[in-house]
């Protein structure tokens, strides 16, 4: 699945010369955990939720320390081509949970963790359904199969592999399954 067709494209922005202060109560008035920082649409950074208490634990004052003090940059940006699972592995090898989406520099949308953990969610649903069937036929076929006589002795005990490969090349020479 490409990441444009999962991406949030009210991506909520701020500039670089906003506070700290209005970072978080723009944060929680959109319910979000991060900012991306844009100059004429074009990203430059990303602000988070932690960085936010980054700079209260450095005793800065968020109504005067600017969000370009505390954003990261340069931002891991992905195209909206591109599949995510590139965007699984990127946010796995760079530690983040977000990636913005851009294409020519423009801000499209952003990508978080969680948008891939409910894809994540459904793949792994239709892989149970998958397995289930492959299950299903599996036990179908190995139920046409009866091994030879004495191929199992009474006792419940499987023979020697040398002995199960020779009643193996007998079956086949036999015509039987295979």
């Amino acid at each position: 699945m490409k990441v444009q067709e999962l991406m949030v494209r009210d991506v909520i922005q701020a500039a670089p010369d906003e506070t700290i202060g209005m970072a978080g109560k723009r944060m929680r008035e959109s319910a979000v955990g991060c900012l991306v920082i844009t100059v004429g649409g074009a990203v430059k950074g990303i602000i988070t939720d932690r960085d936010l208490l980054a700079c209260l634990a450095q005793a800065h004052d968020p109504y005067r320390c600017k969000i370009s003090q505390h954003m990261h940059r340069p931002v891991h940006v992905l195209r909206p081509d591109e599949d995510h699972t590139t965007a699984a592995a990127v946010m796995h090898e760079k530690r983040i949970k977000r990636l913005p989406i851009a294409q020519n520099g423009k801000l499209l949308g952003i990508v978080s963790l969680s948008d891939l953990a409910m894809i994540a969610g459904v793949e792994a649903t239709q892989l149970r359904a998958s397995l289930s069937f492959f299950t299903a036929v599996v036990r179908t076929q190995a139920s046409q199969y009866e091994p030879p006589r004495g191929a199992i002795p009474a006792g419940g005990s499987v023979p020697p592999a040398a002995e199960l490969r020779n009643n193996d090349r007998q079956l086949l020479d036999a015509g039987g399954p295979g």
